[in-house]
């Protein structure tokens, strides 16, 4: 009860008086989805190790300039937290900040998720949880935990027409018209930055960055979504195909 009063009262507070949110705020948030969302197994308490956080896109713009910094910032707090409250993470803690038109001004949504290396979802009795609560990995040393960064599934972009071939990763991947995107489009139809693809939960999913023409997959355009294999992104007049191994 304690909990809802202080988000209603967080939220409410800033949208009556406007005041900027700051990293702080998102930060508690987000250690609160981690202390909720907790899988004991035998002597260990497991709690997620990827989060999605959610603003308006008023909030998401004050951040924007810095998002990258913001969320590497956002992981080293959570990692802080599991490890003053002897939490188990099965690997470094990733954040990403997004803009979601459904949540309103001063309000914060976050979703996690416990996953694997390979950026699977682990179900909370796995035996993968249980090898590592019998002491077979420790999980809380942050310099180890920096050098083992969790591996994204193996996945590849696909261009038939122009014969290129890009591997996805755990860094975002820029599609778009300007020089500096991973994946340059020469086509006027298509914008300066027009889309992006980054690891969410453990799945790829395409973002179009409020393009002029629009972003399409199979034949739909979309705001964002998740991939799959063999999917087909179509921009401009390139189009893309998604290979992922494994899916």
């Amino acid at each position: 009860m304690e909990r809802v009063a202080s988000q209603i009262l967080e939220g409410w507070t800033a949208r009556i008086f406007r005041t900027r949110m700051q990293p702080v705020q998102l930060a508690k948030r987000l250690i609160r989805a981690m202390e909720s969302h907790q899988t004991i197994s035998l002597q260990k308490t497991f709690v997620p190790n990827s989060y999605v956080v959610s603003l308006s896109p008023t909030d998401f713009a004050q951040f924007e300039p810095y998002r990258r910094s913001l969320e590497r910032d956002l992981s080293e707090a959570l990692l802080g937290a599991a490890r003053e409250r002897s939490f188990t993470l099965l690997a470094f803690p990733s954040v990403e900040v997004e803009r979601a038109d459904d949540v309103a001004r001063g309000d914060v949504r976050v979703s996690c998720a416990l996953v694997d290396a390979s950026g699977d979802e682990v179900a909370p009795g796995s035996s993968e949880l249980g090898s590592v609560a019998a002491g077979h990995t420790t999980v809380l040393d942050r310099d180890a935990l920096l050098r083992e960064r969790p591996r994204a599934p193996k996945g590849f972009l696909e261009v038939p027409a122009e014969r290129r071939r890009l591997a996805l990763g755990a860094e975002p991947l820029a599609i778009g018209r300007d020089v500096e995107n991973d994946l340059v489009l020469d086509d006027r139809r298509v914008s300066r930055r027009h889309a992006e693809i980054r690891l969410r939960l453990g799945r790829y999913t395409l973002y179009d960055l409020q393009s002029t023409n629009g972003t399409f997959v199979n034949g739909r355009r979309v705001a964002e979504v998740a991939l799959s294999d063999g999917d087909r992104i179509t921009i401009g007049g390139s189009e893309i195909v998604v290979q992922q191994e494994g899916a």
